[in-house]
């Protein structure tokens, strides 16, 4: 009987960085850095910086909010960029959002059309008690270890909020993220200003908490024809992504966010797919593949991500992932890795200190 294989996610995740980046070079220019020399430095042409059909390598697009950082300075340089950054120019997935009628319809567009502007990323909202929990994360391996992503990322849901409310002044009740660089008081209370909200480290994904109330709030941006016509062209752009080599992207991103739910079971993605279990498993068949397979590729994904973020305990890693039992992640871990979670996460650090 022939052994499954896992396929590898694919070599280069890509980014269309003229979309989330616009403006970075007047921007810099303003605060006296040399935009040139900083793209060069990412290994970036300014022609990545305007070509809107470009997609460049993902990897791209995080070092150089880290390398923006160095240069001016600024270790809040994602969140003070993304604070000012229009979500218009974020091409299909900031004009559709905020064409939305509700808050809801333009974070749910987000969730949905994300993958037209960026792969391996995972964007969701979730409601309980009252409160609604936006967040995202990557189905890349270490992409925890860059930070000024999550700071990027919650400015840019928080605009959309703003901008459609009509709102400026809007803040979320509480900011969440994995974790923070060692920062002075007064970057502390820097942070806080910008993000006119608490601000809590620690947690599995970066995002906002706030009044689910809002959700249901007219926005002052709506636009049904903006929305018909932006909504076909992201279709149409999501079904060109959709090609045989991407379609495992596919399954992988909404494994994830099954995981993250909490039901990661191959009849639930079955379900969200519109097959059947037999269409599902005959089609990774055809690969040489199985559920088994994709769901602990998956999971090894987000466990080598969570375990970069030392506020996380193990325990709370497994239950992120969907385990049970302590044991049972350790088990799963050693056989993806070769050791212990807590024995990886420990070389880790020590490369790091080294």
């Amino acid at each position: 009987m022939p052994t499954s294989h896992i396929a590898p996610l694919p070599s280069v995740p890509t980014i269309n960085l003229a979309s989330l980046m616009y403006g970075l070079d007047d921007y810099l220019r303003k605060r006296g850095a040399d935009p040139a020399a900083i793209l060069g430095h990412a290994e970036l042409a300014a022609e990545d910086l305007t070509d809107p059909e470009r997609r460049v390598p993902l990897i791209r697009f995080l070092e150089l909010l880290e390398i923006c950082a160095d240069e001016l300075g600024d270790p809040h340089f994602g969140l003070r960029f993304g604070t000012q950054y229009d979500p218009r120019h974020a091409g299909v997935v900031g004009n559709l959002a905020l064409a939305s009628r509700t808050v809801r319809g333009a974070l749910q567009t987000i969730g949905r059309y994300l993958p037209t502007m960026v792969d391996s990323a995972v964007y969701r909202l979730d409601v309980e008690g009252g409160m609604a929990f936006s967040y995202s994360y990557y189905i890349d391996p270490l992409m925890m270890t860059y930070r000024q992503k999550n700071d990027w990322g919650v400015a840019f849901v928080c605009n959309v909020i703003r901008h459609g409310l009509g709102e400026p002044d809007w803040a979320p009740t509480e900011v969440l993220l994995p974790q923070l660089a060692a920062e002075s008081a007064a970057a502390r209370r820097g942070r806080i200003g910008l993000l006119r909200a608490d601000v809590r480290s620690g947690h599995a994904w970066a995002g906002i908490r706030f009044d689910a109330a809002v959700l249901d709030r007219p926005m002052k941006t709506a636009d049904a024809t903006i929305e018909r016509l932006m909504r076909h062209y992201g279709d149409l752009q999501l079904a060109g992504l959709e090609t045989q080599r991407d379609e495992l992207a596919r399954l992988r991103r909404i494994i994830a966010q099954l995981v993250v739910e909490g039901d990661s079971s191959v009849e639930c993605l079955a379900q969200s797919l519109n097959w059947s279990v037999r269409t599902l498993q005959r089609r990774l068949a055809a690969r040489g593949l199985n559920y088994s397979d994709l769901l602990a590729q998956v999971r090894k994904t987000l466990a080598l991500n969570l375990l970069e973020n030392p506020s996380l305990g193990i325990a709370q890693i497994a239950y992120c992932l969907g385990y049970s039992e302590v044991s049972t992640f350790n088990h799963a871990f050693r056989r993806w890795v070769g050791q212990p979670p807590r024995d990886y996460r420990n070389s880790r650090k020590s490369r790091t200190i080294a």
